[in-house]
């Protein structure tokens, strides 16, 4: 039971974390246009698949510092924060399984 709590939970905060993407690039669009451009503008799509390569210091360095843009900080720090949630919340749902993670359906042995 409470697994699945644990899973529902986890499947929530994903949805949260890609609601917190897309507010984030909104706000950066209307809050520092030139600062987004300067980092090639980047869409909702490109913010995943940059996220831990090129955009690495938008979201977890200080370039949004540079923006001069508090709600553009707070959005990035919304981002943080929801990913710190689904990190924490794969982790807690894995410890039910003894930190091992298998893709198969239940019905094969």
């Amino acid at each position: 039971m409470f697994q699945t709590l644990v899973i529902c939970l986890f499947i929530l905060s994903i949805l949260a974390f890609i609601k917190s993407v897309s507010v984030f690039i909104e706000t950066w669009k209307t809050e520092a246009p030139m600062h987004w451009r300067e980092w090639n503008e980047p869409e909702f799509i490109d913010l995943y698949r940059q996220m831990f390569t090129y955009l690495w210091p938008v979201i977890f360095g200080k370039a949004c510092e540079a923006a001069n843009s508090d709600l553009l900080v707070k959005k990035r720090n919304d981002i943080r924060f929801s990913l710190i949630i689904v990190v924490l919340l794969f982790v807690a749902g894995t410890a039910f399984n003894d930190f091992s993670f298998e893709v198969s359906p239940r019905w094969v042995n």
